[in-house]
């Protein structure tokens, strides 16, 4: 039995049963009976595992337009099912045999066989595990996936001439790469996404099946010995377990551990491999299920931590790093996520909610940059949060409740994990390594970061940060804007919980006033840890006006009119003006006892 018949006979029978999309079939029922002709299976034989030297030199197999003549009934009446295969059997009794899965859905077996422990290569028998290896082969380079992509997403195909262009595309494993670039931008709803998604977790469960990425990729993974490109069959006496993204994790962990050890070492993948690794690295985090080694090493973790939370959206990941440093983590899962934390920094495009719930003001405020810019700062998740940060002091009323909701969550994120910053990631090695990890391990919950701004004030020469270092702290500080709202800071509420919760629960009105009350209540009854947290901030406020809101609130207008302050409350490091901090204040405290050039009555209020 063609395999290959199989698998689109079975995305057929999904979709048909699926509540969301079985309207939209038989809205065109035409459609639908295509669609039936062209997937009809066949009583073949089970062909013998193919002998393939790489993903690239899959073999082309044949499929037969029309059924059997006078057979017109159900497809299930014909079709094998993968359970129906020696080769499978004793695995899918042995890790299937349970509720949910359904025995008669190849995919479902399939999936199921696919989240087997990470140890399969002594779980699954070798037999199952070739058979696996074709299906997933003749799935993504066989030229039936593009008839097959072609009925599924016939309308978005007319209505996105780029994406019929993925159809034309012959060299084997293209097509499918090319179509999932679009699968973000199709309603989940659609028959073409269910189509393409299912199709994607196959192909991204086993990285020889996606096309550029082994082309673009193949000298660098065989150098930093990541994986092989050869099939099971070819390793004598020797199993080798569908890779389950491994060589994708091995690539992600070298270019972090050379970061780490030197993060000014030259790169260890060239930019075309990182540019491949970058754009799976999007779509494995919108999807939980995609990025297979966190998937694994995350299950319990996320049943932990994110029962509730739906997969999708990027939603889950977002979950996870918020838990990431909390004790009651598995350590590897811990491990992965600081490394897709890493990589989440230096491509704004792996934040799927930001992506998603600040859609209309990335597009409105122009903060998307072109994919053309892929390696620049630009594309920093920090430039990108600053840009709508930016837009929001100056069109807070323009700012969605749903995208606002998402830059306070990263702005915590970004406080508590400094990975997040590639900025500090590559400047404050150094610091880091000196004064905040003796023991060569990096302090969680924020403290690392915490660690480094206390230094920010240390007068002694041996014990300062350096200026680079300095500038990426500025950078996170005023992105997280804890004047503005202090729950963003974590290690600062937990040190101050006491005077948070309690005098200033009554005094200070909104989260901007508690830094204003916490200051009030600094003397001798504030707890020590506080006070030093609280100076940290402070710190770091008192050098840029625009850090704290009452201030800026008040005094906005007359900076600009009469200190030559920059209009926008982020200061892009090419635009011309003075330095926001200690000459804008200056200026405006000069300005206060003007009498020919008054300044407003509000400032005046601030400094009573």
């Amino acid at each position: 039995m063609n395999l290959l018949i199989q698998f689109f006979s079975v995305i057929l029978l999904y979709i048909q049963r699926n509540p969301y999309v079985n309207a939209q079939i038989q809205k065109n029922p035409v459609d639908a009976q295509a669609v039936q002709q062209v997937l009809a299976p066949q009583h073949m034989q089970p062909q013998a595992p193919v002998q393939l030297q790489t993903a690239a030199q899959a073999p082309q197999q044949k499929l037969a337009v029309n059924p059997p003549s006078g057979q017109q009934q159900e497809l299930d009446t014909y079709r094998k099912h993968l359970i129906d295969y020696e080769e499978c059997k004793e695995d899918v009794h042995k890790h299937c045999l349970r509720p949910g899965v359904e025995l008669k859905s190849d995919m479902a077996v399939l999936e199921c066989l696919q989240d087997v422990k990470l140890s399969e290569t002594e779980l699954l028998t070798a037999p199952c595990e070739h058979l696996i290896w074709d299906f997933k082969v003749n799935l993504t380079q066989d030229d039936q996936f593009r008839q097959a992509s072609k009925l599924f997403c016939k309308d978005e195909m007319i209505a996105n001439p780029n994406l019929a262009q993925c159809a034309e595309i012959i060299k084997p494993g293209y097509a499918l790469s090319c179509f999932i670039d679009f699968i973000l931008n199709l309603p989940r709803e659609s028959r073409c996404f269910q189509f393409l998604d299912r199709s994607a977790r196959l192909a991204f469960s086993d990285f020889r099946v996606v096309g550029p990425f082994v082309a673009v990729c193949k000298n660098t993974i065989q150098r930093l010995q990541c994986g092989t490109l050869t099939p099971p069959s070819a390793h004598a006496k020797a199993r080798i377990p569908h890779s389950q993204g491994h060589t994708l994790e091995c690539l992600i962990s070298k270019i972090y551990q050379t970061q780490q050890k030197d993060p000014n070492a030259a790169p260890v993948v060239d930019e075309a491999c990182q540019h491949e690794i970058m754009r799976i690295a999007e779509l494995q985090t919108e999807d939980f299920h995609l990025d297979r080694p966190l998937y694994f090493a995350c299950r319990e973790d996320r049943e932990k931590f994110c029962k509730t939370v739906q997969s999708g959206q990027g939603k889950v990941l977002e979950c996870l790093l918020t838990h990431r440093t909390d004790p009651m983590m598995e350590p590897e899962c811990s491990k992965l996520l600081a490394e897709r934390a890493n990589m989440m920094g230096q491509n704004y495009r792996l934040s799927h909610p930001l992506l998603s719930g600040c859609a209309v003001e990335l597009k409105e405020f122009s903060c998307s940059p072109s994919a053309l810019f892929s390696g620049s700062p630009n594309f920093h998740l920090s430039w990108v949060l600053l840009c709508l940060e930016n837009a929001a002091h100056a069109n807070p009323n323009k700012v969605s409740n749903k995208c606002q909701h998402e830059m306070v969550s990263h702005r915590k994120m970004m406080m508590s994990e400094f990975r997040l910053s590639p900025e500090v990631v590559l400047t404050c090695g150094r610091e880091i390594d000196m004064f905040c990890s003796p023991k060569g391990d990096i302090e969680a919950e924020g403290r690392t970061l915490h660690c480094l701004l206390s230094h920010a004030q240390e007068r002694n020469e041996n014990r300062r940060l350096g200026p680079q270092c300095m500038q990426a702290l500025q950078t996170v500080m005023k992105i997280a804007d804890v004047g503005s709202n202090y729950k963003v800071d974590e290690v600062l509420y937990a040190s101050c919980k006491s005077l948070i919760d309690g005098p200033c629960a009554m005094d200070a009105q909104s989260e901007a006033n508690t830094l204003g009350c916490l200051m009030k209540h600094m003397d001798v009854d504030m707890p020590k840890e506080c006070e030093q947290r609280l100076l940290e901030v402070q710190y770091f406020i008192s050098r840029d006006w625009t850090l704290d809101p009452q201030l800026y609130l008040a005094c906005h207008e007359d900076a600009v009119s009469k200190c030559s302050a920059n209009a926008n409350w982020h200061q892009q490091p090419n635009q011309q003006g003075p330095d926001p901090g200690p000459v804008v204040l200056a200026c405006l405290y000069r300005a206060a006892y003007n009498d020919k050039n008054p300044v407003t009555f509000l400032f005046l209020l601030t400094l009573t």
